[in-house]
């Protein structure tokens, strides 16, 4: 649907266009037609992932813990298989784009391994977050939640374009995008707001705490 999408709008991107995001433009609706085509496997993917730590906890309860594994490697395991799904989800959008030969001009490649690094490990960092959440709250909210915040995100980067660079630092799902991060290489969108070597490592950092909370509230939950 994302490249049936993205031919119909006939839109400038590379061509690996699930790579580019959305640009810093003038124009709302070339903004939201973007906007559309890139969330639609995003969306698709959180609602995948969505209530799987409720669900199985809910399930299995205090016996599988006890039994077979300890809470602190079922999480590690968890977090891990994600990252691996998520990989082969990547994967397959660059199979697809291959098979559409999107776009006229292309990623160099330094660029694009750059821009693979960084939008595998945006996924990652979302949707650790939402699995966090749902560790605290319900399942629902959790990924009504997150996805309010990518949309926002998204949107808010482009409306706070030109003031303190920092504040953009907050909007995660621009991280992954390489209108946002100066990786795409398209003349007509040369704005970007995040520095792809400042991005990354934070990126990096926030898994260590969401790893960490994570163990620490299933270690605490009464699983009865």
């Amino acid at each position: 649907m994302q490249e049936i999408l993205i031919s119909g709008f006939d839109l400038l991107n590379t061509n690996f266009p699930f790579l580019d995001g959305v640009p810093i433009t003038s124009s709302q609706a070339l903004e939201y037609r973007y906007l559309l085509n890139w969330y639609l496997p995003i969306i698709s993917m959180s609602f995948y992932f969505s209530g799987y730590f409720s669900d199985f906890t809910r399930i299995h309860g205090i016996a599988f813990f006890v039994r077979t594994y300890c809470k602190s490697k079922w999480i590690i395991k968890q977090y891990l298989y994600m990252f691996i799904v998520l990989l082969f989800f990547t994967m397959f959008q660059i199979v697809i784009c291959t098979f559409f030969e999107l776009g006229t001009s292309t990623f160099s490649i330094t660029n694009f391994i750059k821009s693979l690094s960084i939008y595998l490990l945006t996924l990652q960092t979302l949707f650790s977050i939402q699995l966090l959440l749902e560790l605290y709250i319900n399942p629902k909210i959790s990924h009504l939640i997150m996805n309010i915040y990518i949309v926002a995100s998204v949107l808010m980067s482009n409306q706070l374009y030109g003031s303190s660079k920092l504040l953009q630092y907050l909007f995660l799902p621009n991280y992954g995008m390489g209108f946002k991060n100066g990786l795409s290489q398209i003349p007509e969108f040369p704005k970007h707001t995040i520095d792809y070597f400042t991005g990354l490592p934070i990126l990096l950092i926030m898994q260590i705490p969401i790893m960490f909370l994570s163990i620490y509230k299933i270690k605490k939950m009464d699983l009865l």
